[in-house]
This record gives C-alpha cells, sequence and structure tokens, in this order.
C-alpha cells in the first residue's frame, strides 16, 4: 500500500521545504516526479531546488527533457507516461485517488495561509480516506 503524507506549511515555505523533501526521497533511492499545479512557475520551484542547501545536489529536468531516465527528479505539469517512485504534489496539481497506488509514496505539499490550496488538500484528503488510504499529516 502507497503511504500518503501531507504537508501542511504552517511556517515554512515551499522554497525552502522541497528541497529538504526531495533530498530525504533521494537518499531513498526513488526517482521522483515533482508535478505542478497548472499556473506553477517550473522556473522558480527549479531556482529553489537548485539554491537548495549547499551540500545538497538534487539533479532534475523538466517533462520536456529527451532523457527523463537520465534524471532522478522530473518536473511535469500532468502525469508522466513513466510511474517514478515518489510522487510529490504542490501548487494545486492533480492529484486523483486511483493513480496513488503506483507509487511507493505521494507528498502532497500545501501553504496554509493560501485557502484555495488548504480547500484543495481537504477535498483531496476527503477523497483518498474515502477511498480508504490513511493519509498522514504533518504540520
Amino acid at each position: 500500500m502507497s503511504e500518503v503524507y501531507f504537508y501542511h506549511l504552517t511556517q515554512t515555505r515551499l522554497e525552502v521545504a522541497l528541497p529538504k523533501i526531495l533530498e530525504r526521497a533521494l537518499s531513498a533511492d526513488w526517482s521522483v516526479e515533482l508535478r505542478l499545479g497548472m499556473d506553477a512557475n517550473v522556473e522558480l520551484i527549479s531556482d529553489a531546488i537548485w539554491k537548495g542547501p549547499d551540500e545538497s545536489f538534487l539533479p532534475h529536468c523538466s517533462e520536456d527533457n529527451d532523457k527523463l531516465h537520465d534524471y532522478p527528479i522530473v518536473l511535469s505539469k500532468s502525469p508522466l507516461s513513466e510511474v517514478r517512485d515518489c510522487l510529490i504534489v504542490v501548487n494545486q496539481a492533480e492529484l486523483k485517488e486511483n493513480e496513488v497506488e503506483k507509487f511507493k509514496r505521494v507528498c502532497l505539499l500545501f501553504d496554509s495561509k493560501n485557502e484555495i490550496e488548504l480547500t484543495n488538500a481537504r477535498e483531496t484528503w476527503k477523497g483518498l480516506s474515502d477511498a480508504g488510504l490513511k493519509p498522514v499529516s504533518y504540520t
């Protein structure tokens, strides 16, 4: 069964929390799909990953790269055709209950100060719970 984690960002900005979560996923030797909402700024997210802690190196590319298999982290705005070990969902990207089981872990990050993200996260939590999954929340 997949693990589903909700990261309720109350004091830490996405740009700070994301590199730490990505680093943990890579330390587990997982490949990662970082799914962004349609309105997300891919360059801003990519910069945040590159500018993470000095001791970390988080190689990544966007979904339009010809050599996705060479990168442990792929930024996408829609589901990738090749499933990765971990799915991280940010900026209200779409997550369907029936795709959760494809991943070892799913992480959904949302900003508590953004009412739209908060509402979206609550709806996703309810949908996953109704589907029989047991999501875990972190603040």
